[in-house]
């Protein structure tokens, strides 16, 4: 909320273009590394329990 009124508020383009790179940074970043923790840790866990 407080992001977009800050974009809305302050027209400078500089400032829109970081707040929406951060934004996309993080849509990015977070699914992905969320993905790539889960299978990693997935067949991980099962290849251990298989051993025990």
């Amino acid at each position: 909320m407080l992001l977009t009124v800050l974009v809305e508020v302050e027209p400078p383009s500089p400032m829109r273009y970081l707040v929406g790179a951060a934004i996309m940074m993080v849509g990015v970043v977070l699914p992905v590394g969320y993905m790539m923790f889960r299978n990693k840790r997935v067949p991980s866990n099962s290849s251990y329990s298989k051993q025990t």
